[in-house]
């Protein structure tokens, strides 16, 4: 057997002893096969529960990368002193009208914050009693110029809702505002808007909801100042991380606490919930549910793939076990070594099978093809063994090292993937090599199915091709590569977290909303300032910055002008009418409301109205219609369900204007403010006690354009270069995994070559196997610029991983012609060994299995998957055309020491 250039020669006696052994561990395997696969079936039960009790689940965002990174440095002193918002949950309350929104805000705070054990902290910006009574101050004089003014033009209309809100008064207050807009073209009360109200109103009547609609909105063309109908609760909860998802329990009980506190969407409230904590456990329910339903389809198209293939059910099943054997045993690897999955290494599963199968297949394929020559079962296992398995342990080393060239870099993240996945190549090396031979030992050993015909004729047209037009498929390589090469700087590299994430998902939506108003962006810049002079001769500097909004310092929370300010309100309180006193109303008679009603129906007709402005034209049929509808609902009930339909449509109407009036009450005398008078919570999150103060960078421009980010964080960074924050970290988090993937590209490709050349000692077998893979790399790098597939934090590791990959076809092929050389040193390689043996079709079975199996990955929702799955198939297909057309081609003509030392 020494001789046998099947087995390796003398001069590579590291690749002997690999075949020798794996002849070894077969043949044993073969004759202990029921003591081998009851010990497989014993290990594998025993490390399943092991597995399955200790892994869990790691969503924390800072897990990503390695913690040591200087950027992480700064965040940490940041965060032990002041609050960031990274790991906090932010509830977004919005509703109908400005106060609903604080009253819910305030009432779902005050109910959290109950629970101290689990929500030790629940800040509402802006949602003190102080803000409420000191709103006024904090606009410019300039503002509170125009809301005197607009105050005094729509006082008659704003006093008589005040003096009586019920429906018919309303009625007659729009009919006064008709006619007065006839006479008074430039009349500031919005006519359409007001119309639109009602349309509003009535279509939430008839459809049984609720509508509130707010009339100082309606009257003064916008929210009252400080007012949004959308506020924010922070909260920074106690996370469980014993628990498989940590953040799950505690957005189940905010959602929970709202529900049972009413507000919901049929009360004109809607309460949603992100922040880096809901997505990332919204992330991770997704991405475990739809990874394990992939796997299965994976699992399925894998074996209907195997099955067309090997064209033997026993065969198959053989295969499909060991498939399963191994990655329990993987999976055991990773909850011992690693301890849990994260939201890129819980795809380890789909890369494990759609590689892990290729071993199988290749060793199966093997001795199915010596069997039917007339081997015995045992000489063809051995044979195989001897054949593959030194190729197969090369191959298992260098995906294991396309995985493992991670590890050092600091993307953690991918590291634990590396780590796992490519343990996994050598966990299933060492399964084909054992219990695949029992498992085939089993039964009806000649049994091993037909060679399907087919993989064999497109098998050949392909390699024929590279053997018969080899110049002109080396020149069209040629092309290709260079061609590739120019689309390179096309490739885009998309940093946005919130991109990788399945946007149909509450949290992203909610984030985005969020990201795209520069106030309320999550992503903002922090910095801390030994004090609060300091802190606000920052703030001044970075505000000259255009890429900079605003910078914020807790003096920024103590108006200027006050004097003045005060002046003004004194002057507003004139114009502003008081508060309906419900003791002195006198309720309309159910005729006078639908009366009152039908007046205003009729006075929304009016032709004056109809050859006027478009939109107020549209508005006004539109209520018309509306009211039409209402009345004729009205007809049909009974009459104390009219009374309730107008009591509800009454309330939505005028049910928001005695807080609305109350709160600007409130507001119209406040009090001079001072640092001191500032709400605790507020003074504790922007100056420490010892004295270092915050200050809070907000951006101009909408962070989601990754440009626009980046010139953000760099503008401010050359001004404070120790600043910190959401938007710091997410650049630089970018930044990393870019120098982490150029760090394992180039690792990737050192590490594989020179393990090709200590096996082989020759550069011209090691440069035959990286030429068409360096190709399809290239090529795959190419296609993702031109169909616009960003490079992410999930698929990152495509191009590292397709050279671990796609070397094992090419090992395969060359390992092949390299014996074909010794044994026929005078006929051409392509047609003879390249054609004739199993290698080349199970080099296009593996390339069938591996992208279907990676295919699955493209079929899901969450795109940071699904872009790792495109471009795995499109690097995959890439790879095999590389090697089965371009390879032959540069094999053409070789001849045994044609630049070998032998075999």
């Amino acid at each position: 057997m020494a001789a046998d250039p099947e087995y390796g020669g003398a001069d590579r006696p590291l690749e002997r002893r690999i075949s020798d052994l794996l002849v070894r561990g077969a043949d044993a395997s073969r004759r202990h096969r029921k003591l081998v696969l009851g010990g497989a079936a014993l290990l594998t039960a025993l490390l399943g529960t092991y597995a399955a009790l200790t892994i869990g689940v790691d969503t924390r965002h800072t897990a990503l990368l390695d913690e040591d990174l200087a950027f992480w440095r700064f965040y940490r002193e940041f965060a032990e002193v002041f609050p960031i918002l990274d790991e906090a949950l932010l509830v977004v309350v919005d509703a109908e009208t400005p106060s609903r929104a604080r009253d819910a805000a305030a009432r779902l705070a005050a109910r959290l914050a109950e629970d101290e054990a689990t929500f030790p902290s629940v800040y509402v910006p802006g949602g003190d009693p102080f803000f409420e009574r000191a709103a006024l101050l904090y606009l410019s004089p300039e503002q509170l110029e125009k809301l005197t003014t607009d105050l005094a033009r729509v006082q008659p209309l704003l006093s008589a809702l005040s003096r009586d809100p019920g429906l018919g008064n309303l009625a007659t207050v729009l009919q006064d505002g008709i006619a007065m807009a006839k006479k008074e073209p430039d009349l500031p009360m919005d006519l359409a808007a007001a119309f639109d109200s009602v349309s509003l109103a009535a279509d939430a009547v008839l459809d049984g909801r609720h509508r509130a609609i707010s009339w100082t909105e309606v009257l003064l063309e916008g929210e009252l100042p400080g007012e949004s109908s959308r506020r924010l609760i922070v909260l920074e909860p106690v996370f469980d991380y014993q628990s498989l998802l940590p953040g799950r329990s505690v957005i189940r009980q905010v959602r929970e606490t709202a529900q049972e506190l009413g507000l919901d969407e049929a009360s004109g409230v809607r309460v949603r919930i992100t922040g880096n904590v809901a997505l990332n456990t919204e992330e991770m329910v997704l991405v475990m549910r739809q990874v394990v339903a992939m796997g299965a389809v994976s699992f399925a198209a894998i074996a209907a793939m195997l099955a067309v293939g090997l064209r033997s059910a026993r065969v198959v099943l053989c295969i499909l076990v060991t498939l399963l054997v191994g990655l329990v045993w993987t999976l055991a690897f990773a909850a011992f070594a690693v301890g849990h999955l994260n939201v890129i290494s819980v795809a380890f599963t789909i890369l494990f099978l759609g590689l892990g199968v290729d071993f199988g297949l290749h060793f199966a394929m093997r001795h199915a093809e010596l069997v039917r020559s007339g081997e015995s079962h045992e000489l063809a296992l051995r044979e195989a063994a001897a054949s593959v398995g030194s190729s197969l342990a090369l191959c298992a080393g260098t995906t294991a090292i396309g995985f493992y060239v991670f590890l050092p870099t600091d993307f953690r993240a991918v590291g634990e993937l590396g780590l796992i996945a490519g343990t996994g190549m050598l966990v299933s090396l060492l399964c084909t090599t054992t219990v695949l031979p029992a498992l085939l030992s089993l039964g009806d050993v000649g049994s091993v199915g037909r060679e399907w015909g087919g993989a064999r004729v497109l098998v050949r047209a392909l390699i024929h091709l590279g053997v018969t037009r080899a110049r002109a498929v080396r020149l069209a390589a040629l092309a290709v590569g260079l061609a590739s090469l120019a689309l390179v700087p096309s490739v885009r590299f998309d940093h946005n977290v919130v991109e990788m994430r399945d946007p149909s998902t509450e949290s992203v939506q909610t984030f985005n909303e969020l990201l795209a108003e520069s106030h309320t962006s999550p992503w903002t810049i922090d910095l801390m300032e030994p004090d609060l002079a300091r802190a606000k001769e920052r703030a001044r500097a970075l505000e000259e910055l255009p890429v900079v909004e605003r910078a914020v310092t807790l003096a920024d929370y103590v108006p200027e002008d006050q004097e003045q300010k005060l002046e003004i309100l004194s002057d507003l309180a004139f114009f502003l009418p008081e508060v309906p006193d419900e003791r002195f109303r006198e309720p309309s008679s159910l005729r006078d409301q639908i009366a009152a009603l039908r007046a205003l129906r009729d006075a929304l007709d009016s032709p004056w109205l109809r050859d006027g402005d478009l939109r107020r034209r549209e508005s006004a049929l539109r209520a018309e219609q509306r009211l039409e509808s209402l009345l004729a609902r009205l007809e049909t009930l009974e009459r104390s369900e009219e009374v309730e339909t107008l009591e509800r449509f009454e309330a939505s109407l005028t049910g928001e204007l005695d807080s609305e009036l109350r709160r600007l009450w409130g507001a119209i005398e406040p009090e001079p403010i001072t640092m001191e008078m500032l709400p605790a919570d507020l003074a504790r999150r922007m100056v420490a006690p010892d004295g270092r103060a915050r200050v809070e960078v907000l951006p101009s421009e909408d962070l989601a354009d990754n440009r626009a980010h980046a010139r953000f964080v760099d503008g401010v960074r050359q001004v404070a270069p120790h600043a910190t924050g959401s938007a710091v970290t997410l650049l630089e988090w970018g930044r990393t995994v870019v120098r982490s993937f150029q760090q394992a590209l180039v690792s990737a490709t050192l590490a594989i070559a020179l393990l090709l050349w200590l096996l082989w000692r020759s550069t011209r077998d090691m440069l035959l196997v990286l030429l068409p893979l360096g190709l399809a790399s290239l090529a795959t790098a190419a296609a993702a610029g031109l169909l616009d597939i960003a490079f992410n934090f999930a698929n990152v590791v495509v191009i590292p991983l397709l050279l671990g990959i796609g070397v094992d076809s090419g090992i395969h092929l060359v390992h092949r012609h390299r014996v074909a050389l010794v044994r026929h040193p005078d006929q051409p390689v392509g047609e003879l060994d390249l054609l004739a043996t199993s290698s080349a079709q199970a080099v296009f079975w593996s390339a069938t299995t591996t992208m279907l199996s990676f295919g699955s990955l493209a079929l899901v929702s969450h795109p940071g998957i699904r872009s790792l799955g495109e471009l795995l198939v499109i690097g995959v297909t890439l790879t095999v055309l590389a090697n089965l057309v371009v390879l032959p081609a540069l094999l053409v003509g070789r001849r045994q020491g044609a630049g070998s030392a032998g075999v």
